[in-house]
C-alpha cells in the first residue's frame, strides 16, 4: 500500500523537528512556530508571532538582504544569517526558506533556522586538535623545539635554497656541558627544567628566519639561513654568554649551566646532503666539547 502523507503527518513533522521552522509572510509577519524555534529563540510562539522576521534576525547581517533577493528570484535561498534571542544575544544559524502556496492560494514562506553555535565550537575544537597533532608531529613534545625529522626537512630546503641562489648558510650544534652530572645531580626532573630553559634561551635569542631543532638528550641544531660564518660567530659568542648567566632553579637550588657549540659554514659540494653537513658541524662540536664552554668553528679560536 503507498503511503500517503497526512495533514497529521506534516503537524508531526513540524512539531517534532529539531530545525526551527517558522512559517510566514514574504514580508516576513510570522504566522506559526515549531517548540523547536520556541526553544532556540527563548521566546513563546505568541511572542515570536508578535516579534515577526524583523525581531529575530540581525538587521545589519549584509547576507539578510541576498538572502530575500535571492529567495524572491529563485523561491528559495540558503545563508548563514545572524539571529537574536529573546534576551537579547545573537548566534550563527543555517537559515533555509523557500516559498509555497497554501491550498487557498496564499503565498508563504517556509524557514528552517539551525543553531550553528555547537557546530562551529566543534569545528574550532577540531581544527585546534588538528593543529595541536600537527604541531605535536613535528615538535620535540618536552621543549617545543622540532624534531629531528622536521629540523632535517627544514635544513635540506636551506641546503637547496643556498646551493641555488648561491646563499651563505651556518649549522650549529650545541651541547649543555656535563648534562650526566646535572643529571645525576638534580634527578631527571632537574634536567628536564635545564632541557627547557635552555631551549627558551636558545629560541629568545634566534632571528625569526632561523630554526632549532632537538635531536635528542641535550644536543641541539640550530640553522641560520642567509648567514655567513663571521657573523654566525659573533651571533654565537653572544648566545653562548646567554647562557652562561642563565638562572636556573630547582627546588631552590640554583644550577650552573654553560653550553659548547660547533658552527660549520655551508659549500656546494654538500649538495642537500644533511647527514654530510651535520657531520661537519659535528666535528666541530667536538672541538667545542674538549674545552667546554667555547665556540669552534673552521676559523675561529677558542673564544673566552
Amino acid at each position: 500500500m503507498e503511503f500517503q502523507m497526512s495533514d497529521e503527518h506534516y503537524r508531526l513533522v513540524f512539531e517534532n523537528s529539531e530545525d526551527a521552522i517558522l512559517i510566514t509572510s514574504p514580508k516576513g509577519k510570522i504566522y506559526r512556530a515549531n517548540p523547536a524555534a520556541c526553544r532556540l529563540f527563548l521566546r513563546t510562539e505568541e511572542e515570536l508571532c508578535h516579534a515577526g522576521r524583523a525581531g529575530i534576525t540581525d538587521l545589519g547581517d549584509p547576507k539578510l538582504a541576498l538572502a530575500i533577493l535571492e529567495r524572491e528570484r529563485r523561491g528559495k535561498a540558503r545563508k548563514e544569517l545572524t539571529f537574536i534571542k529573546g534576551d537579547g544575544s545573537k548566534f550563527v544559524a543555517d537559515y533555509t526558506s523557500a516559498l509555497f502556496q497554501d491550498k487557498d492560494g496564499v503565498r508563504l514562506a517556509v524557514l528552517s533556522i539551525r543553531d550553528m553555535t555547537i557546530y562551529k565550537q566543534n569545528e574550532a575544537n577540531l581544527r585546534r586538535s588538528q593543529e595541536e597533532n600537527e604541531f605535536l608531529a613535528m615538535h620535540d613534545f618536552l621543549t617545543g623545539a622540532l624534531n629531528r625529522r622536521s629540523f632535517v626537512e627544514l635544513l635540506a630546503a636551506e641546503m637547496n635554497r643556498a646551493r641555488w641562489e648561491s646563499l651563505p648558510l651556518t649549522l650549529v650544534i650545541a651541547d649543555i656541558d656535563y648534562f650526566k652530572n646535572i643529571n645525576d645531580t638534580y634527578g631527571h626532573i632537574g634536567g628536564d627544567v635545564v632541557l627547557k630553559r635552555f631551549t627558551e634561551c636558545l629560541s629568545s635569542n634566534l632571528r625569526p628566519h632561523d630554526f632549532l631543532g632537538r635531536f635528542g638528550g641535550d644536543e641541539f641544531v640550530i640553522c641560520l639561513p642567509n648567514t655567513d660564518l663571521e657573523t654566525a660567530l659573533a651571533h654565537l659568542e653572544h648566545l653562548r654568554r646567554q647562557v652562561e648567566m642563565l638562572e636556573v632553579y630547582h627546588n631552590s637550588q640554583r644550577i650552573e649551566l654553560t653550553a659548547s657549540l660547533g658552527a660549520a659554514m655551508y659549500y656546494k659540494e654538500f649538495g642537500v646532503d644533511t647527514d654530510a653537513y651535520l657531520g661537519r658541524a659535528d666535528d666541530f662540536l667536538y672541538r667545542a666539547k674538549l674545552d667546554r664552554n667555547c665556540v669552534r668553528s673552521e676559523i675561529s679560536e677558542r673564544i673566552e
